[in-house]
């Protein structure tokens, strides 16, 4: 620090007169100060952007972690490490800086990005999809066929054939995740219901055809009935023939699992008219 004097003359009202001035000149010599000595700075305001917040050195045009920018507006990272503040200030924390409202220092996905260790593990057993594809299995209703044919008039005392078209296995299979299973339903039982409270009828298969250019004499079923009244009086003049086949289930899944499952039925409704045979003799 030192002190220069500097001597003018000056005009006051005509009459000359002297002024001295005197000037300091300060040398100043810059010293590194620690920086646990620096006094702590509030941060940076934030400021918006299309993206999200700015805060201190992350705003565009601010140096950031770089040397480049305006590097000298950072503020001193907090003391670490249990309160040791002694030594160099370290990098900036960036962890203030929120992109499309994420915290920049946690673990976030951009929109359109997929992570493959954020996909969900299946839970599903292959029992589990067992019981899913045997609930939706499209199993049909019976078409059923009769001799005399339906839509013409049975008699009473001759038996009535019954027999289904459409017996027929079906299966499904079902994955998730490396988890399958496999269903099969085969239709097991025929059970023919002929109404009015009649007694019912069931078969162990599917019923026989009836085969109209063979005797009568040399077919047989075991899926028929034999009415001993007509359906005259009741309602609509017809019996209301129930005919309902059973199906069983299994199943077999990855892993070696596998087991039955529980039956399934399916029915078919319809009108039966039978009609009171008559007898014509003749004599002489």
């Amino acid at each position: 620090m030192a002190y220069h004097s500097h001597l003018s003359t000056r005009t006051l009202l005509g009459h000359p007169i002297s002024i001295t001035a005197t000037s300091l000149v300060v040398a100043m010599t810059c010293a590194v100060t620690p920086a646990g000595a620096l006094a702590r700075q509030d941060p940076i305001p934030p400021e918006p952007y299309p993206w999200g917040y700015g805060y201190g050195a992350q705003k565009p045009g601010h140096g950031g972690n770089s040397r480049g920018g305006d590097g000298g507006n950072r503020a001193p990272a907090p003391p670490t490490g249990g309160g040791q503040g002694d030594g160099d200030a370290g990098p900036v924390d960036i962890c203030g800086a929120w992109r499309f409202g994420t915290d920049a220092c946690g673990p976030f996905t951009l929109p359109g990005d997929t992570d493959a260790d954020s996909v969900p593990v299946p839970t599903a057993s292959p029992v589990q999809l067992a019981q899913q594809a045997w609930g939706r299995l499209p199993i049909p209703e019976p078409e059923v066929r009769t001799a005399p044919p339906r839509g013409s008039e049975g008699l009473v005392g001759l038996p009535e054939w019954f027999w289904v078209s459409n017996w027929t296995t079906h299966t499904d299979r079902v994955s998730a995740g490396g988890v399958w299973a496999q269903v099969t339903a085969r239709p097991t039982t025929l059970t023919i219901n002929p109404g009015s409270g009649l007694p019912s009828v069931t078969c162990s298969g599917a019923g026989q055809a009836y085969a109209p250019g063979h005797p009568a004499h040399t077919q047989r079923s075991e899926c028929s009935y034999t009415y001993q009244r007509s359906s005259a009086g009741l309602p609509g003049s017809a019996y209301q023939v129930t005919v309902t086949v059973t199906w069983g289930g299994t199943w077999v899944g990855s892993g070696g699992a596998g087991g039955a499952l529980p039956a399934l039925s399916r029915s078919a409704t319809f009108p039966l008219r039978i009609a009171e045979g008559q007898a014509v003799t003749g004599g002489r």
